[in-house]
């Protein structure tokens, strides 16, 4: 997980099987074609990290796909598959604060003036409906005016000129509440975004946790060292050393002008924007850089970044306030809108409370299911099973109108949606048995299978 040089996206990548992993060999234009890879490659089960060579027009391999499912994204954090919540929440009580160094390779290139042009950068235009090139997977690094305390997030970024981007900061989470408190003290707010780091760091980027929390202390938890960072030259932000991008500038006060329309995660595209302006001051990048792009949209990798650390968030929350719940997933067909939960009731009325608990914990949700422990919570099918034959519509939902929510849920009204909850546990009495083979002939099904290599 760990390289010489101290944890980067290049030495994780050389740690990574070559089955992991697709290369294509022949030049490739950015315009929609990485994006229609991985989309393809998800409908046939497949979620392998794409390594684009020779990407026509621009110098450098892209990679994409890096997040695409939740065996790598545990292992990105030196958990087995299965163990990323109890990794996360382990580096919670071991946060390493960030350790600033002088000079780190990701400043072996310096772009200052007319040299500073982001349009050569191997940027993709990934929808049909895109208003141009974006930028998804830039982490923007700033600090709250005030405190100085550093504040990682993801933001989408629009190609507009070679240095200029639009920006949209529709999370409405501290950098939104950083660059209000900037325009209050009459100043634009300094943002690095940073491009290509260990993908633990980019995990960490993805948390939602207190203003005050700097998440490269979350990063150095979930690596078991201190992130080594460089100041950036132009702007008194810190950045990965090992970073293979950094894009210097600011996000302007008071500033506006139309960005979007988008491919979001919810499947369809969209101009909702907060109409920021970015102002590139300088680049600089490693030797031979690795662009890493996020294939955005109802991708399993745009998905999977965002819920993973919501998830294990989430869930340690809502065990410490329900210990009864077992096992939480938000299901990709869900988008970040859905949820299961399994439990093992000791008490009459324990579903309710753990789902009432739940909608509450996070505003995304809209549906929550609720099912037994013997069912699993990752297989779907095993959720709708449950749902057909231990639910009732009479006695078993009950709904909340009018809640906040997250905007770009197109079915939204104004903020606000109702939230539904399904309670698809077994009741009071219930005597059904499910009809299940045996343990010994599960353990022989699965030998043979594998021996077969099926």
């Amino acid at each position: 997980m760990i390289d010489d040089e101290g944890p980067s996206l290049r030495g994780w990548l050389a740690t990574l099987p070559e089955s992991d992993i697709l290369r294509v060999a022949e030049e490739t234009d950015l315009d929609h074609n990485p994006t229609a890879l991985v989309v393809e490659l998800e409908k046939r089960g497949r979620a392998p990290v794409v390594i684009i060579e020779k990407p026509r027009g621009f110098a450098g391999p892209v990679i994409a796909n890096l997040y695409g499912n939740r065996a790598r994204i545990a292992a990105m954090v030196g958990a087995a598959p299965g163990g990323f919540n109890a990794a996360w929440n382990a580096a919670q009580s071991r946060l390493l604060p960030a350790v600033v160094g002088r000079e780190g390779p990701v400043h072996d290139t310096m772009l200052t003036g007319d040299d500073a042009d982001a349009s050569l950068l191997p940027i993709s235009r990934h929808f049909a409906g895109d208003a141009g090139r974006y930028i998804g997977s830039g982490i923007l690094v700033c600090k709250n005016p005030d405190t100085g305390a550093r504040n990682l997030s993801y933001q989408r970024l629009q190609l507009k000129g070679p240095r200029k981007f639009g920006v949209s900061l529709h999370s409405r989470g501290h950098i939104w509440e950083n660059l209000r408190r900037a325009e209050e003290l009459g100043r634009n707010l300094e943002v690095a975004v940073v491009i290509g780091v260990h993908p633990a760091i980019g995990l960490a980027a993805a948390a939602k946790v207190g203003k005050d929390v700097d998440e490269f202390s979350v990063a150095g938890g979930l690596l078991g060292q201190a992130v080594q960072l460089t100041r950036c030259r132009t702007i008194d932000i810190e950045v990965p050393a090992t970073a293979e991008y950094v894009i210097e500038g600011e996000i302007l006060a008071n500033t506006h002008e139309d960005e979007g329309p988008y491919g979001e995660y919810t499947g369809y595209s969209t101009d909702r924007s907060t109409r920021n302006v970015f102002i590139v001051k300088a680049i600089t990048h490693r030797a031979r850089p690795i662009f890493h792009d996020i294939i955005p949209g109802y991708s399993a990798e745009h998905l999977l970044l965002g819920r993973a650390t919501r998830e294990a968030h989430i869930f340690l929350r809502l065990q410490e306030m329900a210990p009864w719940v077992r096992a939480l997933n938000y299901p990709k067909t869900g988008t970040h809108f859905h949820a299961y939960v399994s439990l093992r009731q000791t008490a009459q009325g324990q579903a309710r409370q753990a789902m009432t608990l739940l909608l509450g914990l996070d505003p995304y949700l809209k549906l929550v299911i609720a099912v037994d422990d013997d069912v699993d919570v990752f297989d779907e099918q095993e959720v709708l099973w449950a749902l057909a034959t231990r639910f009732q519509a009479d006695r078993d939902m009950f709904r909340i109108e009018d809640s906040f929510c997250n905007r770009l849920d197109p079915s939204s009204r104004d903020g606000v949606s109702t939230k539904l909850a399904l309670d698809a546990t077994t009741s009071p009495g219930w005597t059904a048995t499910r009809a299940t083979p045996t343990r010994e002939a599960e353990s022989w099904a699965r030998r043979l299978l594998a021996e077969k290599g099926l």
